[in-house]
């Protein structure tokens, strides 16, 4: 596995769920281009093919649309919960949503609390973070339990196309690290 190409990969993925700015285009073709760089064999085009897909459909959408439905799924409404939680805590088995907990705090990646710590951004910077190890390996289970639930919940509650396709490429990736 190379795992410069996961991690950045992860990368794009974890930026994508940022709320939608300007700039944030810019930022996701550059990680798509590295990508596309480092890719060494059919899987890896494939994962960044969909990436390029997701790009895409970003920058068709317009700022505004993309923002609006940002804050439609995960903004929290005074006494209810948000549509789509962002907390990686709410999707997959809760036992491997405690146990991502206990290693990210017990690693030395630095968590961002720009979000909640166990936020979904998070956790896809945190395995950006592990692919730049050898750990990564040994802490896949867990992640792609979490992931597969929370691209499946983004994509039913999702009504514009870069955060369906955003959701397609998580489980894509779900899928291929549970091989």
């Amino acid at each position: 596995m190379d795992n410069t190409f996961y991690s950045h990969i992860f990368r794009f993925y974890s930026k994508s769920l940022t709320f939608p700015y300007n700039e944030l285009g810019w930022e996701l073709q550059h990680l798509f281009r590295q990508m596309e760089v480092l890719c060494q064999n059919d899987l890896e085009e494939q994962l960044a093919g969909h990436a390029l897909e997701v790009l895409n459909y970003f920058q068709g959408e317009e700022m505004s649309t993309l923002q609006g439905e940002y804050s439609r799924m995960f903004s929290h409404v005074e006494g209810e919960e948000p549509m789509l939680p962002i907390h990686f805590t709410a999707y997959g088995n809760p036992g491997d949503a405690d146990l991502i907990l206990d290693h990210l705090f017990e690693s030395s990646f630095d968590v961002t609390f720009d979000e909640a710590p166990e936020s979904i951004i998070n956790l896809l910077d945190y395995y950006c973070y592990l692919a730049e190890t050898d750990d990564i390996l040994e802490r896949l289970s867990e992640f792609v339990s979490v992931l597969k639930d929370f691209s499946q919940k983004l994509y039913e509650v999702s009504n514009i196309n870069f955060y369906k396709e955003l959701a397609k490429g998580l489980n894509e990736i779900a899928g291929i690290l549970a091989d």
